[in-house]
């Protein structure tokens, strides 16, 4: 080999070991997360996936839970004595039970994948469970709360979730209604998905149980340039609280045109709408005063303990500060890495895992254990208000 030949190829040698660092960490070319520092040597390589919006209408709150994931995984990938390296592949549905089927097969195929973080709605977590058993796939979901997704499949064991079901959270905000608002009357709106109309139906049927009625029910197409037809509705009835279950586009919207119309009633919403984006759509004077539940946490800058120091890891790993379903991402990541500590590799160890050998976890969001059907055992429900274009905690 002559001398140029060999400087050639200690050229090349160079340039692979740049190639070779360079692609050790950050995202790979599907703009999956897969940070290594903190190697000290060849980890094994452990999948997981997001299954959720990124793009569309309600693209924040999946944002939201991809961030609150992916925080917890670059924190343990930094980590020298740990066992494995874990990407978390993204599968982003738009939020949508039609998208969703359509990628559902991407991820389900892909052996290396053995467990969901998600699907983040209740739509499109309805559409996949059935796929998900079949290929006995564990999911956790952060944010799908209709009641009756533990039913779509009969003795299903793949499905588990972080936060409370729409019966819990339609009879806080139903007593919370009739106990601390004192509706008199009550008018209740609804987008009619999945979501909206199962929460409204609970909060109704919350709000008779204590005494309470809706003195009327209106629906309302999310993808209407106006939602005139159903503010006028709701104005009819000279309401004094008006409940909207749906998401935080529409929300903001409804609240703003209710606003213009001059129905000055109180205005409460549920876990859908607590995000900016409500704030954003409904405008400051709008949103001023207006009351989003969830039964979930939010970790803030003025949050103590475990959660302010999620708040800070969060906004140095993402560039911006946590939102809603963020924190119980965050819990459902690391309860997926607490398994593979302790060696479950495949998809059938880590759904016995989450399914039997869990027990309980304590979270920064709540204390996290399954009842036998997916549900949590121990459910919270909080209450933030919108004072100065902000959403602040109020009461749990």
């Amino acid at each position: 080999m002559t001398r140029s030949r060999f400087r050639l190829a200690g050229l090349l040698a160079v340039l692979l070991t740049l190639a070779l660092g360079l692609a050790g960490c950050g995202k790979d070319s599907n703009n999956n997360s897969n940070s290594n520092a903190g190697d000290t040597g060849a980890k094994t390589a452990v999948n997981l996936a997001y299954v959720g919006p990124l793009t569309g209408e309600a693209a924040n709150l999946g944002i939201n839970i991809r961030n609150g994931a992916k925080t917890a995984i670059e924190e343990y990938n930094k980590k020298a004595d740990r066992k494995y390296t874990v990407t978390l592949k993204e599968f982003d549905t738009e939020g949508a039970p039609d998208k969703a089927t359509t990628v559902k097969d991407q991820y389900i195929n892909d052996q290396s994948i053995i467990g969901i973080i998600g699907p983040a709605f209740s739509g499109e977590t309805k559409a996949v469970i059935p796929s998900l058993q079949d290929a006995g796939l564990v999911m956790v979901s952060a944010s799908a709360t209709n009641k009756d997704l533990p039913n779509i499949t009969p003795g299903s064991t793949v499905f588990h979730r972080a936060i409370a079901d729409d019966t819990f959270q339609g009879k806080g905000i139903g007593d919370y209604i009739v106990d601390k608002l004192k509706g008199k009357t009550v008018v209740v709106v609804d987008d009619n998905s999945e979501y909206g109309k199962g929460l409204a139906d609970d909060t109704v049927k919350a709000m008779e149980a204590k005494g309470g009625k809706a003195a009327k029910r209106v629906k309302l197409d999310p993808k209407a340039a106006d939602f005139s037809a159903a503010v006028n509705e709701a104005k009819s009835a000279s309401p004094d609280v008006v409940f909207y279950g749906g998401y935080y586009q529409e929300a903001g919207r409804l609240k703003k045109q209710l606003t213009d119309a001059g129905v000055n009633a109180s205005f409460l919403s549920g876990d859908g709408s607590l995000d900016p984006g409500f704030i954003t759509a409904a405008g400051t004077a709008a949103s001023e005063g207006a009351l989003l539940s969830c039964p979930c946490n939010l970790a803030t800058e003025t949050s103590s303990g475990k959660l302010g120091e999620f708040f800070k890891s969060y906004k140095a790993i993402n560039g911006k500060e946590p939102g809603t379903y963020s924190p119980e991402a965050y819990d459902v990541a690391n309860i997926y890495i607490k398994g593979l500590e302790a060696g479950n590799t495949t998809r059938a160890k880590m759904l016995n895992f989450v399914e039997k050998d869990l027990g309980t976890y304590d979270g920064i969001s709540k204390t996290i254990e399954f009842e036998d059907n997916g549900n949590i055992k121990t459910p919270s429900l909080y209450v933030f208000e919108v004072k100065g274009g902000k959403i602040t905690a109020k009461e749990s």
